[in-house]
């Protein structure tokens, strides 16, 4: 098997770095809305996709290393679609430049769209 091959299928690991963006993203979340109720609305959607997210890739990696399986969360191929939907909806601050982020960080922009990608696949897959 090639290692791109073992690397997609390693889905607790692109769970926690989908999670753990969606976490980063709500920090900016008040820079990009002028409106405290959307800012709210897409800050508390953003963080339960993201601390589901990161639940699911931490505990299923300590399963791996020998540990207790912890109880799944439920809605797993829909969070997934979810969290990858608005992972790559993401995207958007980094393409005009007066609405950009990070700029000076593409690997963030990579990697968001990567595992964005690769969690909607997931979804698609139920893998």
């Amino acid at each position: 098997m090639s290692a791109a091959s073992l690397a997609f299928k390693m889905t607790w690991l692109w769970s926690i770095f989908a999670g753990f963006y969606l976490v980063a993203y709500c920090f900016w979340l008040p820079s990009l809305f002028s409106s405290p109720v959307v800012v709210i609305l897409a800050a508390a959607l953003t963080l339960v996709l993201g601390l589901s997210l990161l639940y699911d890739g931490f505990s299923t990696a300590a399963a791996l290393q020998g540990g207790p399986a912890a109880k799944p969360l439920s809605l797993r191929r829909i969070r997934r679609l979810v969290g990858g939907g608005v992972l790559l909806a993401y995207l958007l601050v980094y393409v005009p430049p007066k609405g950009r982020i990070v700029a000076h960080w593409p690997l963030d922009l990579a990697i968001t769209a990567v595992s964005g990608g690769i969690l909607v696949i997931y979804a698609i897959l139920d893998l």
